[in-house]
């Protein structure tokens, strides 16, 4: 009986720092504010960049951006999202608390599996990252708050790929409607290198697919260091080349925009991402990734989740 104690204690312990955990994330996500201060998060962000670099993982560059207009209100979009996303979550969570660029804090919206996985759910929320539900980012939009987006979403990472660039979008484009319904000027970042710190498995597409469709849980097919299989927090040794976009401008806030009007505010967007891309691909990536380009696809639930059975 007695051996059985500690084992009981580790779980009630587990058990209560789960329910307080997502206590503290729905209050935060209420309210539109950070959890505890804001050195906590500058110092959980500063141990996931040094893990990053422990693996081999560096921020090697990063371009000058066009100064932002303090009037104006921003959307991060950032592409892409890659196996991962680890260049969102091991080099940008100090961006966000510090709030770079721009001087003010934003919010990096991520799946919300990611939440109920220890020490990682628990990194996720002390740099400012939050549940990707539309009742969320609504909810921080209307508070004035700025937020980050990956527009695939988990139809991208599944699908991603380390010798070729790709960049999903939601058949009905929902990043791109929520821009112009509360006036945020779509901010685009590139993350060079993120898709080549990984390798593809070929052959296991489907296996990982239905383990999404049944449980909501995301695991990309991929190998990490030393070619080791679904090592996903020890990628391979890389650099990180951060490239921002100049913004675009949504134009007056409108509930209900047209298709029209939104097709050609993701137009403007398309041709930015894409001149990012064919300005730095070549200095950024291996040249056999670079010359094939940036592969876009419009897919209809991308950036859409199916409920995690967790």
């Amino acid at each position: 009986m007695s051996a059985t104690k500690p084992v009981v204690a580790v779980l009630a312990s587990v058990y209560a720092w789960t329910k307080a955990r997502a206590f503290l994330l729905a209050r935060a996500e209420k309210s539109g504010t950070r959890v505890g201060p804001e050195y906590l998060g500058w110092f959980t962000s500063w141990l996931l960049y040094r893990y990053s670099l422990l693996m081999g993982v560096r921020l090697a560059s990063e371009n000058d951006f066009t100064p932002l207009d303090d009037a104006k209100k921003y959307m991060i979009v950032w592409h892409p999202h890659g196996f991962l996303a680890w260049g969102a979550m091991f080099i940008f969570g100090k961006m966000a608390v510090t709030g770079q660029p721009g001087g003010r804090e934003w919010f990096a919206m991520v799946a919300p599996v990611l939440f109920k996985i220890p020490i990682f759910g628990d990194a996720l929320l002390m740099v400012n990252a939050r549940r990707v539900a539309k009742p969320v980012v609504e909810g921080l939009l209307n508070q004035g708050r700025q937020i980050a987006i990956q527009p695939g979403g988990v139809k991208e990472q599944l699908q991603s790929r380390h010798d070729q660039e790709i960049a999903f979008f939601p058949a009905n484009l929902g990043f791109i409607r929520m821009a112009i319904k509360f006036q945020r000027h779509l901010l685009p970042v590139y993350i060079f290198g993120e898709n080549q710190i990984f390798r593809r498995l070929e052959g296991l597409d489907g296996v990982f697919d239905k383990i999404f469709r049944s449980s909501g849980v995301p695991v990309p097919a991929l190998s990490g260091k030393l070619g080791l299989p679904f090592l996903g927090l020890m990628p391979r040794s890389g650099n990180i080349h951060v490239r921002w976009g100049r913004h675009i401008d949504p134009g007056p806030a409108e509930d209900e925009p047209s298709d029209s009007r939104v097709e050609e505010v993701f137009g403007r967007y398309l041709a930015e991402i894409q001149r990012i891309f064919d300005e730095n691909a070549f200095n950024c990536l291996p040249p056999e990734v670079a010359a094939k380009g940036l592969l876009i696809k419009r897919v209809p639930g991308a950036g859409q989740l199916p409920r995690s059975k967790l």
